[in-house]
């Protein structure tokens, strides 16, 4: 028989995961919302990660950013909080896994991580901010019980 646990005294919060989760949420919304009207250029951007076919990167730069804007605003609000910590930390180890074969094929391309006008380049300061979206949305799934 499964006990019930005690509520945290009023106040008292676990605020390593909710500052994780608006991490998480922040980064994806606004990456999501950066790409929203720029699709053709956002398929070129993932074109020229040379890991998927022409229709992929096309059906991908269409629906990619508003996954990323639903998850980040379902993190924001602490909706279903596990569940989409979960699909972002899915995002942020896909996003980590392209920028990661990008950097060791030595490929000298934008990133679109923040939208196509950031004309940001993939390396070491995309690793880090990949890695910090997954340690936090990693936080999100894994926290202790309310």
């Amino acid at each position: 028989m499964s006990t019930i646990p005690a509520p945290a005294p009023s106040g008292e919060r676990d605020w390593p995961a909710l500052i994780a989760r608006f991490l998480a949420g922040a980064m994806l919304f606004y990456a999501g919302f950066m790409k929203l009207n720029t699709s053709a250029e956002f398929a070129a951007t993932i074109a020229n990660f040379r890991m998927l076919p022409a229709v992929a990167n096309q059906l991908l730069a269409v629906v990619l950013p508003w996954c990323e804007v639903a998850t980040g605003l379902l993190l924001i609000a602490g909706v279903w909080p596990r569940a989409a910590g979960l699909v972002a930390t899915l995002l942020f180890l896909a996003f980590g896994i392209a920028a990661s074969a990008a950097v060791i094929r030595g490929l000298d391309i934008q990133c679109g991580c923040f939208g196509t006008a950031s004309a940001r380049r993939v390396g070491v300061l995309t690793l880090g901010v990949d890695l910090a979206g997954l340690i936090s949305a990693a936080l999100v799934v894994f926290q202790r019980e309310p």
